[in-house]
């Protein structure tokens, strides 16, 4: 008699698109544009300069975001490809 195997088909490819996200979150982590926060100290009183500042601090706010919600998504896919593997081999014990 063939063994069934004790993993569901789709369960890899969350697994692979989760080990993708990880890596995709370290790398905007590990970008130089992140290391860009720290203003000259000769923009003080430059409205135009402070502006910019500010936005370029929201930027990085949101990458920041983007990485830690890549990170989460692929915790989901992990969780649900064990799921898949859980109720697949229930099925396959009978």
């Amino acid at each position: 008699m063939k063994q069934q195997p004790s993993h569901h088909p789709y369960s890899s490819v969350l697994r692979q698109r989760a080990a993708e996200l990880r890596s995709l979150a370290s790398a905007i982590e590990r970008s130089v544009v992140l290391t860009l926060g720290d203003a000259p100290d000769n923009w003080w009183g430059d409205t135009r300069a402070h502006l910019c500042e500010r936005l370029l601090e929201r930027n990085l706010h949101q990458l920041h975001q983007a990485a830690d919600d890549l990170r989460t998504t692929s915790f989901r896919f992990r969780r649900r490809a064990e799921e898949f593997d859980a109720a697949h081999r229930v099925r396959h014990a009978a």
